[in-house]
């Protein structure tokens, strides 16, 4: 009995203790001061005891001294973990008064890897369908093993209820609604990369987020060999059209139709960005695509992320 109750504390101590701070000059986590923002780092399966996949933690930071402000949610592109965060970028989030959530949720495959071939052939809206099951988990798509609990809206659903009942001081439970079933979105700003990028852009066309931010969102087909973008992209948005922002790289090998995706989403002009700085990190030996990556990477870039964060108050 001693054996166990010792593994419990460890793991409770593991999830209290503060994570070890990096270099910001590595790119992808920089310095964020815990002296002044409160950090969480919460794995999924304690939130729900049904999650059995990607339990990768979710991490949290927030201001105490800030009561009511906005929530931004950060959802990584393929492959990407909470291990890897853009740093800077959330860094400044913060600063403009949000919370910050970057949500674990599996990212593995890419839309790009399971709708192709056959089975766009098959189902032009099979971009559409993939998406739906990972963000609701709440459709038939057998192309991917993501079962119901595993998906984005019910882990950040399980997350905040959490929260609410674990960390008091933060007054979590304003970000549900009164039957803590959804989200309370218009409280809820969402940015993500790649993968990341359409999925915010998906829900943003189906729930009222208070802002939207896509760098380089995923580029979707409903005919890849004639490069005709997903059908879902012409969807009318319940989110106000001036609460989106979407960034992409000319130099980047999507960059067309992403210039396409953003017109047909209807994302006003000024608030669209085509990148053309630099590269932060110059070494692309082995990067097919170096530019994807760097709108959210380069901190060349912070009076566009200021310009797409506005304030989080």
């Amino acid at each position: 009995m001693k054996f166990f109750q010792t593994i419990s504390f460890c793991i409770i101590l593991i999830l209290l203790m503060p994570a070890v701070k990096t270099n910001a000059q590595s790119g992808n986590r920089s310095f964020i001061d815990e002296t002044i923002y409160k950090k969480l780092i919460v794995k999924p399966r304690i939130t729900d005891a049904a999650i059995h996949n990607w339990d990768t933690a979710h991490i949290v930071y927030y201001d105490p001294a800030i009561k009511n402000n906005k929530i931004l949610l950060w959802l990584t592109g393929t492959n990407g973990t909470t291990n890897n965060m853009p740093g800077d970028f959330l860094n400044l989030a913060l600063e403009k008064g949000y919370r910050v959530i970057a949500l674990s949720f599996i990212s593995v495959p890419a839309v790009s890897e399971i709708c192709i071939g056959d089975a766009l052939s098959s189902n032009i809206n099979c971009a559409a369908d993939f998406r739906r099951r990972r963000i609701y988990g709440d459709n038939n798509f057998s192309l991917i093993p993501d079962e119901p609990q595993d998906a984005i809206i019910p882990r950040l659903v399980k997350l905040l209820k959490w929260l609410a009942k674990n960390d008091a001081a933060g007054n979590w439970s304003q970000y549900l609604e009164t039957n803590s079933l959804k989200p309370a979105w218009n409280k809820i700003a969402i940015a993500g990369q790649s993968q990341g990028g359409g999925m915010a852009e998906f829900i943003a066309q189906r729930e009222t987020v208070a802002r939207v931010i896509s760098f380089s969102g995923g580029w979707d087909y409903s005919n890849s060999k004639e490069k005709k973008i997903a059908r879902w992209y012409a969807d009318k948005s319940i989110t106000p059209m001036k609460n989106w922002y979407a960034t992409y790289n000319i130099n980047e090998l999507a960059a067309k139709p992403l210039e396409e995706i953003c017109t047909t989403l209807h994302i006003p002009a000024e608030n669209i960005f085509a990148l053309d700085k630099p590269l932060l990190n110059t070494n692309t030996a082995g990067h097919p695509n170096p530019y994807h990556v760097d709108g959210i990477r380069n901190p060349a870039y912070r009076s566009v992320w200021i310009s797409m964060l506005g304030s989080g108050l």
